[in-house]
């Protein structure tokens, strides 16, 4: 089936209008007709009961629908990797990643799996992606290293929990924070505070540590102050007794060296909830040698 009768018959199949379903796909009630015979002369069966006003699915319509959204999955897929490989050209690795585990996790992998493939490209794309697993499942990445708070019927996909570690704040050695003590959580959030994302889970964490009460939610929606997942724009407010940042030590550890910033003293721990994902039937010697790589930091 040719693309242009496939989206004509998932339009018209959602819109249950000739009309609107031309307008949605932006051409003339004709050629949408014409279309939809396509569609139906490639189905070799009747897709629609016509009316007047409205179009509705045929029983065999109803029993092809699934059919032709998976086709429409694969196409979309297909363009997705073409895209990718036109991009990026042959030979180039992707790897999703949360900002917690760029330089504790991806510089290190990196490190390792250059030394034994010095011509594989990378491309490494940094976010606090929101469907990490989904991305995976459409072939946006080859590896997905980040927090997995959403995790869907993950068919034919491999996690593996990556070993916990505590998160640190730090903030200019002039704050006023550091002449108050150890501190909690309630106490870092008195101040302007600057972080990536939190997730469902960073936040039901907070929450919890905060007291789990209404006024721990409060507190907890209103951060971060400056949301980022950039630690590059991170760390550049650190430069201000202002800001106090969250993030993992190896962030941090040039900072401190050189005393530009001070880690915050802490009564109270958080540990990450990172996790490594792969689609479980593809494989190569660079995703075997990242994978294998990934395993020596896991729980």
């Amino acid at each position: 089936m040719n693309e242009n009768a496939l989206t004509a018959f998932l339009t018209l199949a959602e819109t249950g209008s000739f009309q609107h379903a031309a307008r949605v796909m932006g051409v003339s009630n004709a050629s949408f007709s014409r279309y939809i015979g396509q569609a139906e002369d490639h189905a070799g069966f009747v897709l629609f009961h016509r009316r007047r006003n409205s179009s509705t699915l045929t029983r065999a319509g109803q029993e092809f629908l699934p059919i032709a959204k998976a086709l429409r999955h694969d196409l979309d897929r297909y363009a997705t990797r073409v895209a990718s490989l036109r991009d990026a050209g042959p030979g180039t690795f992707l790897i999703g990643c949360g900002p917690l585990t760029t330089r504790s996790l991806i510089v290190p992998v990196l490190r390792s799996v250059r030394q034994v493939m010095p011509d594989l490209r990378f491309r490494i794309l940094v976010s606090a992606y929101a469907r990490p697993l989904d991305l995976l499942q459409a072939g946006q990445f080859d590896v997905f290293l980040g927090d997995l708070t959403y995790t869907p019927d993950a068919d034919k996909v491999e996690i593996m929990v990556m070993e916990k570690r505590q998160i640190q704040f730090v903030a200019h050695p002039d704050h006023e924070i550091h002449q108050r003590g150890p501190q909690t959580m309630a106490g870092v959030f008195d101040f302007p505070f600057a972080s990536p994302h939190l997730h469902k889970h960073w936040r039901a964490t907070l929450i919890k540590s905060l007291g789990g009460d209404t006024e721990a939610v409060k507190k907890v929606n209103a951060q971060p102050n400056v949301e980022c997942d950039d630690y590059n724009f991170l760390t550049g407010l650190l430069a201000e007794p202002d800001y106090i940042v969250g993030g993992m030590p190896d962030t941090f550890s040039e900072l401190i060296s050189t005393k530009k910033v001070k880690p915050v003293s802490m009564k109270q721990s958080l540990s990450w909830n990172i996790c490594a994902a792969r689609k479980s039937q593809n494989t190569s010697t660079a995703l075997e040698l990242c994978w294998g790589e990934l395993a020596k930091y896991r729980t």
